[in-house]
Order: C-alpha cells, then sequence, then structure tokens
C-alpha cells in the first residue's frame, strides 16, 4: 500500500514541482559564491535534478515541504538540518557523500523514499552539492566510526544468543523497543551484568514513542512487524547500531561495546526481522503477552557499613592519662596531724 501511495503521490508532486519552479530565473552564481565554473555547473545540474526528482517531497526550499510531504508520514527529510537519521558518522555529526549516495540509491524501506539506483553516479552526486547548499554554515564531516570483523561467521547461533542477552541486558535496547523474552528471562539477562531490575515498562512488548530533533515524536521499529528504513543486512544494522540514529534517542554504541557485543546485537535484530509477518512472530507475541503474572524480586539490600576500629595511639594516650583518683586531693588519714 506504501508503494501504491507513492506512485500515486509521486506524478501529482512533480506536476506540482514543475508549475512552482522556475528554473530561468535561478543564477548559480548565488550558490557557488564565485567559486569555479566547474563547481557552478555541477550545482546547476543538481538542481534540474533536484527539481526533477526530490522538490516534490522534499520541497524547493529543502525545508522538507513539498506539495506531496502533507500525505506522507514520515515526513520528508528537512535538507536544512544538515542532518540526516542513517549515517557512517557518530548520530547527529554532517553525513560523508557516501552515506548520501547510499540512501538515494537504496532508499528507506517502509517510506516514501524511494531506490534511485537507475539515476548515473555523477547526477546523483550533483543533486547531492546541491542539497548541501540548503545548510547554512554546514559543517565538515563528522569522522566515520569504524565498524570491526564480523566474530560469530563460524557460530551464528551464538551471536544471535548474545544479542539477546545484549538485547534484554547491558544494551537495554527494550526500554524503547519492544522486548521479545518472558519476563523471568529479562532479568536473568539484567542479572547477567550486574544490572538491578525493579519493575517493567508498563508495556514492555510494544514500542515506546519517543521525542526527536525532527519536529515529531518517534516510534522505534517492532522487529517482529515494522521495516527497518536502513535494511535488514547484519552489515546494515550493525552500523547503525555502532553510529545511533541522528535526531532520535538511538545511541551510538561503537565506543561503548565490544566487536563480538555490536555484531551479537545485529546478528539478533537481523533474526527477528527474519520473522516479521510471520505465524511465528504471532506466536511468539501471543505467547509473551498471555504469559502468567510475574513480579521481579527485590534487588539485594544494600551492603552494612564497614566497622570502626578504635585509634591505637588514641587508646594508648587514654592510659597513660593519669586517673581520676590519682589526681585527686590527699585524703583525711594521709594528712592527720599525729596524735
Amino acid at each position: 500500500m506504501r508503494i501504491l501511495g507513492y506512485c500515486a503521490i509521486a506524478p501529482f508532486a512533480l506536476a506540482m514541482t514543475s508549475c512552482t519552479l522556475d528554473r530561468d530565473k535561478w543564477d548559480p552564481d548565488q550558490l557557488a559564491h564565485g567559486k569555479y565554473v566547474a563547481v557552478d555547473e555541477s550545482l546547476a545540474r543538481g538542481r534540474a535534478s533536484y527539481n526533477d526528482y526530490c522538490a516534490g517531497c522534499h520541497g524547493e526550499k529543502g525545508d522538507g515541504e513539498g506539495p506531496a510531504a502533507k500525505f506522507l508520514k514520515p515526513k520528508p527529510r528537512d535538507f536544512r538540518k544538515g542532518k540526516v537519521k542513517f549515517a557512517s558518522v557518530a548520530a547527529g555529526e554532517m553525513p560523508t557523500d557516501d552515506d548520501l549516495i547510499r540512501t538515494i540509491q537504496r532508499g528507506l524501506h517502509g517510506t516514501s523514499m524511494p531506490s534511485w539506483r537507475l539515476l548515473p553516479k555523477d547526477e546523483i552526486l550533483d543533486i547531492i552539492q546541491y542539497v548541501k547548499t540548503f545548510t547554512p554554515n554546514r559543517k565538515a564531516p563528522g569522522g566515520m566510526i569504524a565498524i570491526p570483523a564480523d566474530p560469530w561467521l563460524k557460530a551464528p547461533e551464538k551471536g544471535v544468543a548474545e544479542g539477546e542477552k545484549l538485547y534484554h541486558g547491558l544494551a537495554n535496547c527494550n526500554s524503547c523497543h519492544p522486548a521479545y523474552v518472558e519476563k523471568p528471562k529479562m532479568v536473568e539477562h539484567m542479572k547477567a551484568f550486574d544490572m538491578p531490575l525493579s519493575g517493567f515498562r508498563e508495556k514492555p512488548y510494544d514500542s515506546e514513542t519517543k521525542d526527536s530533533e525532527w519536529g515529531e515524536a518517534i516510534t522505534p521499529p517492532d522487529f517482529l512487524s515494522d521495516y527497518i528504513k536502513s535494511g535488514t543486512a547484519k552489515e546494515d544494522l550493525v552500523r547503525v547500531i555502532a553510529t545511533g540514529v541522528g535526531g532520535t534517542a538511538m545511541p551510538s554504541w561503537g565506543a561503548t561495546l565490544t566487536p563480538k557485543q555490536l555484531w551479537g546485537l545485529a546478528y539478533y535484530v537481523e533474526h527477528l526481522a527474519s520473522l516479521r509477518g510471520t505465524k511465528k512472530a504471532q506466536d511468539m507475541r501471543k505467547a509473551l503477552l498471555e504469559q502468567p503474572p510475574y513480579t521481579p524480586p527485590p534487588p539485594p539490600p544494600p551492603p552494612p557499613p564497614p566497622e570502626t576500629t578504635a585509634d591505637p595511639s588514641a587508646s594508648a594516650s587514654a592510659s597513660a592519662a593519669p586517673s581520676s583518683s590519682a589526681s585527686a586531693a590527699p585524703t583525711t588519714s594521709a594528712t592527720a596531724a599525729p596524735k
């Protein structure tokens, strides 16, 4: 239905765009700021291609308010921010050209952003250079986060098991995404990392909607039922886990988790995504929702405070001091006059 909806909207958006944009009134010098002619020409080509393919959704000014935008959810990206959700840099930093090429060529699953793989590479690069002009005071791209080699190639089932433990334990992914194990198992996974769990979210098997920097709240995907926008291949998943998702509550885990942990999460999410829309996924969710009531055990009591020991020097000085009887005045018998 999303694809059909896009196909119905796209011609309308392009027609509206062609009516509202006047290429003849554009002066490339306004964008190139007197730079080389080759840059001017690239921006001119990029603007023409952007108007043909992108402005219908992203808008003439790159603000995400094109003629079709009001029909779309999620909303088209506002290029004025300069940031994107999916990149090879830490979440929130400026993406590289390769990040933008990947998104344009592959599209975003479950959204109205289609794949433009059939466009020539040079035309895509021209579009990217033009899109950059929408961002005032654009900074240099962030540093790419290194992705380690996959350590689970010879034991993928162990990678899935490691990922399940991390997902419901140290990474605590189920604080935003749904949980996919029974509650006692969640406690067990938390305990494996010495993390106490005193309670559960009100709806632990549903996604938790979170605020974002994109002008609207975002609901993280349920991997058993929703599309994963950046793709379901392990290589795509581990990149998103390592770098985070820009403008959302999804942090960058690349500097926190070990290679086994990073890839374990990717293996586990890939496993869940492979069940999307199947009867096994439906049965799994049904069993989780119908599990018996469970109250997690109370956290262990805090350790007792350390016992205070007497200061040896203090006791020694106390024993050396004269007692009250020794310093008292002489008794009557000792001072009595002889008879």
